[in-house]
């Protein structure tokens, strides 16, 4: 996150520890619900279907979904980065891993409530 976005950043995901993440899917049509300490943000989708959205920190960006076998792909593209970011699940676990244009990358997991 860019140093201007931080405060922005930590705003919305406060401590990080009450972060809940609602999805639910009608076929291609998918809908993701954030809930942090600073609030919710939800955002609607279709499978292959891009669609403007902002970042958790307030970044505009061009974001398009997509299914390789049982991992949603979500790409996401804004002025001068570019994010993949993939999403599996395993029993209760599901894991995000997060990799941005330059190869860096890091792993989230949540536990189903």
């Amino acid at each position: 996150v860019d140093a201007d976005k931080q405060a922005d950043a930590q705003k919305f995901l406060g401590d990080g520890s009450k972060l809940t993440y609602d999805i639910s899917n009608s076929g291609n049509d998918w809908v993701f619900k954030i809930t942090t300490a600073a609030g919710e943000k939800e955002v609607k989708f279709t499978l292959g279907t891009e669609f403007d959205t902002t970042t958790l920190d307030g970044r505009p960006v061009k974001a398009v979904f997509s299914m390789d076998g049982d991992t949603l792909v979500e790409k996401q593209t804004g002025p001068g980065f570019e994010t993949t970011n993939k999403r599996t699940v395993s029993g209760n676990t599901l894991t995000m891993v997060l990799t941005a244009g330059n190869g860096v990358s890091c792993t989230r997991k949540y536990k189903k409530l």
